[in-house]
């Protein structure tokens, strides 16, 4: 009797010891599936950062030689990314979102016909393309594996940016005389949002109508980066703001009594007109 007491005992220690070993091995797995998720988060994270911030840094190479191209298209011309805010019309354009999906691979650097302008409560400016990204495109990738999407929408404060330090804002070679847009040098927001579109469970629809809200809208308008947060979609916003500096440089185009009464070499491009004077077309 004693005996198979002792037995009993036996097993009802044995199956505490399994129990106690299984449950070591339950909180062992919790806890390495916690830790998988969070690396796993960090490295989104990281991944994403720097998809947006490659972007940014395409941008600053422009303004690195101010003779090439995408200096010229961006800056010069009044339908570039920036010359957009700095024609004749530019006051009026402030806080407009200009918009283009950020491809390395392409020559073209977001030219206006691979952008859209919309203003902060949705409404879209007439342009000729659509900058939006689309994850059913594969065009629309930062690179060739097609898992990262990266936006770009480029902003000019209607407001007065604070901070910038006494004369900071003025044009480096002209007066401060009152009320003078032209001796007002130009501050830009711009905003890189990268999506992994791939790690969401959101649909492409979804998605892509969520890369359509302005990035600081006006009214009950959702923004973008709030919409990717109710939506569940892995995203990453990176916000730079770029100051650039006006410095004034009078050139003379055609010198009246005097030379050969040519138009000069360097203003013919510049103005759109020949030799003579004559409007070119292109």
């Amino acid at each position: 009797m004693c005996k198979q007491s002792q037995e009993g005992v036996t097993l009802i220690i044995v199956l505490l010891f399994l129990m106690l070993i299984t449950l070591v091995g339950v909180i062992a797995v919790s806890r390495g599936t916690t830790d998988l998720k969070v690396a796993t988060a960090d490295q989104v994270d990281t991944f994403l950062l720097n998809s947006s911030d490659s972007a940014n840094k395409r941008i600053e190479r422009i303004f690195d030689n101010d003779k090439d191209q995408d200096y010229k298209d961006a800056v010069i011309k009044g339908s570039g990314m920036f010359g957009y805010y700095l024609s004749e019309a530019g006051s009026a354009n402030r806080s407009d979102q200009y918009i283009f999906c950020y491809n390395p691979r392409q020559n073209n650097f977001a030219k206006l016909n691979q952008a859209s302008i919309v203003k902060p409560n949705g409404n879209t400016v007439l342009t000729t393309g659509s900058g939006f990204c689309d994850i059913s495109n594969a065009d629309s990738y930062a690179s060739a594996r097609s898992n990262v999407v990266t936006q770009v929408n480029i902003t000019r404060p209607s407001k007065e940016v604070i901070g910038q330090g006494n004369f900071k804002s003025v044009t480096q070679g002209s007066g401060i005389q009152a009320n003078e847009p032209s001796n007002e040098s130009a501050v830009f927001n711009i905003y890189s949002t990268s999506v992994l579109p791939s790690l969401s469970s959101a649909s492409k629809d979804k998605i892509n109508n969520c890369l359509k809200n302005p990035i600081a809208p006006d009214g009950e308008n959702k923004s973008l980066d709030k919409c990717m947060k109710d939506e569940g979609i892995p995203s990453k916003t990176l916000v730079q703001q770029a100051y650039v500096k006006n410095v004034v440089e009078n050139t003379v185009c055609y010198g009246f009594g005097v030379g050969d009464g040519k138009i000069a070499e360097g203003c013919q491009e510049l103005i759109g007109i020949d030799v003579n004077g004559n409007a070119t077309t292109k």
